[in-house]
């Protein structure tokens, strides 16, 4: 590995750490625990594409990070039982010769990316995933919080404040008004979803 190649990967670690670390205001729940009503969060949540049938819709946060890989370890490690994403594969896909701006690893993603759903519903987020993550309302999409994941795109402004989802973590939205809502992980910024809400 060559003197550029091995300063990026150093820069690439400390600022994964980083951004891992930092968390403020919002409440994200661990599975096992109560949430404020009394609930338990649940162990694992089921994927909705919309709730046309009445039902609240569900997300998952997703990535296949492998558990046996130590390149993981540095930035968190991988909670995964199964994976197969090794660190390398995931920093070969972060780029493109055919594009100025990270493309990402496909594998990182949010399940399903769009949503349809109505006023007053709840739209349960969980991080299934081994990485730690964030489901952050933007304006506009845009980079994240850790610069070498970010390449060729201005950061969101409201990624800097982001909170973090652990791997098991969920969050609920149930107060979005009615129109598109754009979120994206703050961490990881071409896993996307547009929410569309529509009156009742």
């Amino acid at each position: 590995m060559n003197r550029l190649h091995a300063g990026s990967a150093v820069f690439l670690t400390a600022a994964v750490i980083a951004a891992c670390s930092s968390d403020s205001g919002q409440r994200v729940v661990a599975p096992g625990e109560r949430h404020a009503n009394g609930s338990i969060a649940a162990s694992r949540s089921a994927n909705g594409a919309d709730d046309d049938a009445g039902e609240n819709a569900k997300i998952a946060i997703r990535d296949d990070c492998d558990p046996n890989d130590p390149g993981w370890a540095p930035t968190g490690g991988c909670l995964l039982p199964r994976g197969d994403v090794s660190f390398a594969e995931f920093n070969a896909e972060l780029s493109s010769p055919l594009a100025l701006s990270v493309v990402g690893h496909q594998a990182w993603r949010n399940d399903p990316s769009y949503v349809e759903t109505f006023a007053g519903r709840t739209i349960r987020v969980r991080n299934e995933g081994g990485r730690t993550h964030t489901f952050t309302e933007v304006a506009q999409f845009g980079g994240g919080k850790v610069p070498p994941l970010s390449q060729g795109l201005i950061t969101a402004p409201e990624c800097p404040a982001s909170i973090n989802i652990p791997p098991g973590g969920e969050m609920t939205l149930s107060t979005l008004a009615p129109g598109n809502h754009h979120f994206q992980c703050c961490i990881h910024p071409w896993m996307r979803e547009v929410i569309k809400v529509e009156e009742h």
